[in-house]
């Protein structure tokens, strides 16, 4: 990024196009989020909660990438795992993209454009899946576009002279060890997976030319995420950490929060461009929306099966208290910020892990490709941290998801999982993941499919309801509630930002479901 972007015209919130859902919490959320910017200019969209001070907009088009890559995937053939035969969707054979679905990759000539001062002039435009995920095609440089695949690309250079270049940062350097032991590249893994689902190629110990075309359609829509933009979101986050220890930083300069404003960007995407605290969200496809996506199986979101994600919520809070710090830049910020990053970066595990959970459930008894091509994504995210604390347990995942071997005891390696929570991410990341937040699976609302065994012998509730009042302000009623706005007046602007997503919490988490 660069950090000196200048900034537009500012105008305030009231020219903020914001979506809001019809409740009477999500008012006094925009009230509290208004409140916090009185006296301070409101130049651009929110992102589902979150305000940036720079301009973040083209960047957070990365996920339209996503939207035409998917679209160009072509149909489930509905074909078992390993059974590469022909199926009433995909007669003649289910394992490979063939001409009509997804021909690839683009001959030379078919996918050529030019970009000069944000502007594209295609010659003609890419609109192949494979050639969108290399070339990129809707989030704009002043002469070039970003892509998906040049997040994972170049991994062992990128930062190159920083504090903590990418492949050092904590969480990275975590992936890049884990996929070496695999026989993965050290620092290219997550494009090398890609592109192996792409062709239909073995990477490590998977042949994606055996496994179904359906299992690399999960592959590729859900990996993308997963393996290319998450840790490339970690990286923006560090890449702001760095900048306060370089003190190369404005003090209460908005584009001093530039790096920020990406990794939320990167994690939310524009699709929730212009949405307000707690709105719901249609179309959207990055982690934000995972998060949204899974606490509805989980009993995980603020209402139960619907709303917000508990852990979203945890997300936008820390992000906001993040940039306060960042924004202020000084010495004695950098360590908080970089705790902030670490207890991010541990709390993004939250989906993986109940989407790991999901599938390991629905292909524990028949394999069928996309449930077995789902797991493998869901998996892959989150066994090098697994690793990291239980080996026997990230064996036992890595046998099912990528050896696509399930005879192994479902049970037992459930446990084995669930006993990592505690200790599992990074710094002072650890210890925010619970059995509490991962939560039961649900096949509906009244009916639990596969509950957690590793609550403790005392209430789990109460344990999580301690932690939650520590950080959050559980308990707060309506009147302590209106008394911490007042007070959020009068304080500093990081201790705004803090309280009110404090508040905003208490008000809208329910008891944690056992």
């Amino acid at each position: 990024y660069v950090a000196t972007t200048p900034r537009p015209a500012p105008h305030t919130n009231s020219g903020i196009k914001m979506h809001a859902r019809a409740s009477l919490v999500v008012p006094l959320a925009a009230a509290l989020l208004g409140a916090h910017t009185i006296g301070v200019d409101a130049t651009y969209e929110y992102f589902a909660g979150y305000e940036p001070l720079t301009d973040v907009t083209r960047h957070s088009k990365i996920d339209l990438d996503l939207v035409d890559i998917v679209s160009g995937l072509g149909s489930n053939c509905a074909e078992d795992l390993n059974d590469c035969g022909g199926t009433t969707a995909c007669p003649g054979n289910s394992c490979d993209f063939v001409a009509g679905t997804m021909s690839f990759p683009t001959a030379d000539g078919e996918c050529e454009f030019t970009v000069a001062n944000y502007a594209k002039t295609d010659a003609p435009s890419c609109a192949n899946s494979f050639d969108v995920w290399t070339h990129g095609k809707n989030s704009l440089k002043s002469a070039a576009t970003r892509s998906i695949r040049g997040f994972a690309s170049g991994a062992a250079t990128k930062g190159a002279g920083a504090t903590v270049e990418y492949k050092d940062n904590k969480f990275i350097s975590i992936m890049n060890a884990y996929w070496k032991e695999k026989g993965l590249d050290e620092h290219t893994w997550g494009e090398d997976m890609m592109k192996a689902a792409f062709e239909g190629t073995k990477v490590g110990a998977l042949d994606f030319a055996t496994v179904g075309r359906t299992f690399r359609k999960e592959a590729i829509q859900k990996g993308l995420v997963y393996m290319n933009v998450f840790p490339y979101a970690i990286w923006e986050m560090q890449d702001q950490v760095n900048d306060c220890h370089a003190q190369s930083l404005t003090q209460n300069d908005d584009a001093s929060v530039k790096a920020w404003d990406e990794a939320v960007a990167f994690w939310a995407g524009s699709q929730t461009l212009g949405y307000s605290y707690g709105s719901d969200i249609d179309g959207d496809n990055l982690l934000y929306y995972l998060g949204d996506k899974r606490c509805e199986n989980f009993m995980t979101c603020t209402d139960g099966f619907a709303g917000i994600a508990k852990v979203n919520q945890e997300l936008l809070a820390l992000f906001n208290r993040g940039k306060e710090l960042a924004r202020v830049g000084a010495t004695t910020d950098c360590d908080p910020l970089n705790d902030i990053h670490e207890k991010i970066g541990t709390l993004m595990l939250v989906p993986f892990i109940q989407g790991t959970l999901r599938y390991m459930y629905y292909t524990k008894d028949v394999q069928e490709a996309k449930t077995a091509g789902e797991l493998w994504a869901f998996a892959s995210a989150i066994l090098p941290f697994l690793n990291e604390v239980s080996p026997a347990a990230a064996e036992a995942l890595y046998r099912r998801a990528w050896l696509l071997d399930f005879s192994g005891d479902y049970d037992a390696d459930k446990k084995l999982l669930e006993s990592t929570y505690s200790t599992l991410g990074v710094g002072a990341g650890k210890g925010l993941i619970t059995c509490a937040s991962i939560g039961d699976l649900y096949s509906d609302p009244s009916t639990v499919i596969s509950a957690g065994t590793c609550y403790g012998g005392s209430s789990s509730d109460s344990k999580a309801d301690e932690k939650l009042a520590l950080g959050l302000g559980i308990g707060l009623g309506l009147l302590a509630l209106l008394a911490v706005v007042a007070a959020v007046f009068a304080a500093a602007k990081e201790r705004k930002t803090r309280l009110m997503y404090e508040d905003i919490m208490a008000t809208k988490l329910g008891d944690v479901p056992v």
